[in-house]
């Protein structure tokens, strides 16, 4: 992250502009520029359990993948004094990047998160031919940015920023996505991550489907989930989202034609499942009347 250029949605703000988009620097920007010297990272995990159950002999619970929170601390940076202004103006442009206030009014539907995006290097180019991984997380501030000014040194303003993630995962910035059909029912997923992905599948009708219409992961438990589609007419769409995440938004959801309609869902509570690393099979069954299914991931790191 610190040896990329980095751009936050709100706003299209770009920090690190000193960094063209090879990773290469850019020698007229390096005293120009919003430096990111540092970055820390918290994940948050949690179990259904509290430290009383254990004391009682209750055992751990699933895990669930919780909220996490990115600090990042910087500079912004002009050539020389005579530039104030220009420091000013950037400062603003930050302030409104990251006004928590700003980014949920712009958009609550994902409840006030953007996209922060950065290069990773690796060593892996067999996978990532340009030695740099496209990632990002779904994150909003989780208060306004903290500047420093420094009346002894006015080339320089100190920035510290807390941001806020729905989940603990690094994503590539890519939407990856394969196309199940009653010709072609089975497919070769490939999540490039060392994380569980979630997923969300587009589901396009001809016309009435199964009562047990299902999507199964062959290599992952449990297996059996499923939508009655039995009520569908031709061109209707459903969308599953699979799970609370930044890239698809708040928490588990079943849409018909845009409006929400969980009771679609015919399996029981725990047939949810992820992705995991690698390369996995999916399968539809029972698909009568499926146009075609859309399954759609993010690769996903821990």
């Amino acid at each position: 992250m610190l040896l990329s250029r980095m751009t936050y949605g709100h706003n299209s703000l770009i920090l690190q502009e000193h960094f063209n988009a090879d990773g290469t620097i850019d020698n007229s920007k390096v005293k120009n520029t919003i430096v990111i010297d540092d970055r820390q990272s918290s994940p948050g995990f949690r179990d259904t359990r509290d430290p009383y159950h254990l004391a009682t002999g209750g055992a751990l619970g699933r895990v669930h993948k919780g909220m996490s929170i990115w600090r990042l601390r910087g500079r912004i940076l002009v050539p020389d004094a005579s530039q104030t202004a220009s420091q000013s103006d950037r400062e603003r442009a930050v302030r409104a990047a990251f006004d928590p206030e700003l980014c949920y009014r712009d958009s609550p539907s994902t409840d006030g998160a953007y996209t922060l995006d950065w290069d990773e290097i690796t060593t892996d180019t067999g996978t990532w031919l340009t030695g740099r991984i496209p990632s990002r997380i779904y994150a909003r501030p989780a208060d306004q940015p903290e500047i420093t000014e420094d009346i002894r040194d006015r080339t320089v303003r100190r920035l510290a920023l807390a941001l806020i993630a729905a989940d603990p995962r690094v994503y590539g910035q890519t939407l990856r996505s394969i196309t199940l059909d009653p010709g072609a029912p089975s497919g070769a997923v490939l999540n490039r991550g060392t994380g569980t992905a979630p997923w969300r599948a587009t589901i396009t009708m001809s016309g009435a489907g199964s009562a047990t219409f299902g999507i199964d992961h062959a290599t992952d438990v449990p297996t059996a989930f499923q939508l009655d589609l039995s009520g569908m007419a031709n061109n209707d769409v459903v969308v599953v989202y699979g799970e609370t995440c930044g890239p698809f938004g708040r928490g588990r959801r079943i849409t018909k034609n845009g409006v929400d309609m969980f009771s679609l869902k015919a399996s029981a509570i725990d047939t949810w499942f992820e992705l995991l690393p690698g390369t996995q099979t999916i399968n539809i069954t029972n698909h009568t009347n499926v146009a075609s299914c859309v399954l759609a991931w993010h690769d996903a790191w821990v």
